[in-house]
């Protein structure tokens, strides 16, 4: 197998590097898929040291702080409402921190886990306020103490996880929230995806995204372990950001309701999906659940 180094000069060119990098991950998924339930933290934190390590070009190495904080402060303003002065807030799978030093300034304590060594090296070297701290831990039971935490934020993550261990991580995430803690997920939507590496290459999620979820089976999930109150935007984006603190507070639905609206695009024509999804709002899954 070749190896590239740091050396963007080392690196194939760059309309190769998609396919390159699908490649590896294919292998390193087969990998992690293979493994058992006692294996899968410490084969997680290896496979993905190996990934970073082996694709150089990859998002995560070479992202632009500028560009990473100005999308913070977007997220921020979209869903910094939902938390409170005196929270402790979670970012699992926090990678080089960003999202957890713009929460930082809105609530008591901030902490990022992330399995990779490599993505918490680089969010401890970064300037960050003193009431934030990065850790090495499992992200399936994060290791923090039961009604330890009030908020809870898994962005692009879910998909990264063995589908087997959802349930339990789902139920573990419960367990650590403080009865009113709230849990913010953001993951792709397999009904418009796939969106990993694999897009262009195969019609279903072949990389690192083990399986995409919809917004419908997320909630049903979250229900189970144990959630309430599971809700999601009933505006866009855009429309949410103009929007004041309380109004974006007030203004999401009913899981079920976005469940109604994946039956209509799934009605309708593969070719059409595409357009549909951004105003059905259900292009991606977003979903914030309460613990009872």
């Amino acid at each position: 197998m070749t190896t590239w180094t740091k050396d963007p000069r080392s690196w194939p060119p760059a309309e190769e590097r998609p396919r390159q990098h699908w490649l590896i991950e294919q292998r390193l998924r087969e990998e992690l898929l293979a493994t058992a339930p006692m294996q899968r933290e410490r084969a997680t934190r290896e496979l993905y040291n190996t990934l970073f390590d082996t694709v150089p070009w990859h998002d995560a190495n070479v992202a632009d702080p500028v560009a990473a904080e100005a999308y913070e402060e977007y997220w921020f303003r979209l869903y910094g409402p939902l938390t409170r002065p005196a929270d402790v807030l979670l970012d699992i799978g926090c990678g080089r921190g960003s999202l957890v030093r713009r929460f930082a300034g809105a609530v008591t304590e901030a902490i990022g886990l992330d399995a990779s060594d490599s993505m918490v090296a680089i969010a401890r070297e970064a300037e960050s306020p003193s009431n934030a701290r990065f850790v090495v831990g499992n992200l399936l039971t994060p290791p923090l103490p039961a009604r330890s935490v009030d908020f809870v934020v898994s962005r692009q993550l879910m998909e990264h996880l063995h589908p087997d261990d959802v349930p339990g991580h789902l139920r573990a995430v419960h367990e650590i929230l403080r009865p009113g803690g709230r849990f913010l997920i953001e993951t792709p939507s397999r009904i418009t995806g796939p969106w990993d590496i694999s897009r262009g290459f195969t019609e279903t999620a072949s990389g690192f995204h083990l399986r995409e979820y919809t917004n419908a089976e997320m909630g049903e999930m979250l229900r189970a372990a144990g959630f309430r109150r599971v809700r999601g935007p009933a505006v866009p984006a855009r429309v949410l950001a103009r929007l004041g603190p309380r109004a974006r507070r007030l203004t999401y639905v009913p899981v079920r309701v976005k469940g109604a609206l994946e039956a209509v695009l799934r009605a309708a024509p593969s070719t059409a999906r595409a357009a549909l999804a951004g105003p059905l709002l259900v292009r991606d899954v977003t979903l914030v659940a309460e613990r009872r």
